[in-house]
């Protein structure tokens, strides 16, 4: 069993935001494959669907949270259908990347992202896969939350929708093991 976390915040003002890229990325990918519709699991304050791909089951999931409170549904889902770490993948966006640069990473450190120290808290490990995107850090970071929370440029928008297929391989290739 597989557990795949799209990492943003979900209400309307933070729709088209650097924090939400994954929330962007992750509406594409559901609908162009044609896995499912999320519904609202208030034990866990996300969206969530279950669904089989290679005779493997794996719970989509979209918390309904600030981004920085997203292992409130992260850990209790992973520990509700015993999905070990290594089969858990996180998509997050990444500040210290330039926008549209993407890797996937096993493991490792939070590198300062407070919501992975929490997260790596609360599952216990911090072996579990991540794929994360650049959304470019301000020159002054005393201003790191206004960029996280900024619009991206029509540019940069463009760039992204071009990196969608790089994020699709990366996805099917973590389900496929």
């Amino acid at each position: 069993m597989k557990l795949i976390v799209w990492l943003g915040n979900p209400w309307k003002e933070y729709e088209k935001t650097r924090h939400n890229i994954w929330f962007l990325m992750l509406d594409t990918f559901i609908e162009a494959e044609k896995l499912g519709n999320f519904s609202f699991d208030k034990k866990y304050n996300a969206k969530i669907f279950v669904t089989t791909i290679n005779d493997d089951k794996v719970v989509f999931c979209k918390p309904q949270t600030f981004m920085n409170r997203s292992w409130d549904a992260v850990a209790p889902l992973a520990h509700f259908y015993k999905i070990e770490s290594k089969n858990i993948l996180i998509l997050h966006d990444e500040i210290d990347f330039i926008t549209g640069r993407i890797a996937f990473k096993f493991g490792g450190s939070p590198a300062g992202h407070n919501w992975l120290k929490s997260l790596i808290a609360r599952l216990g490990t911090p072996d579990f896969a991540r794929i994360r995107i650049g959304v470019d850090r301000p020159l002054d970071n005393a201003f790191v939350a206004d960029r996280v929370l900024s619009s991206f440029k029509p540019e940069e928008r463009k760039l992204l929708e071009e990196k969608y297929n790089e994020v699709e391989k990366i996805i099917w290739e973590f389900l496929k093991g």
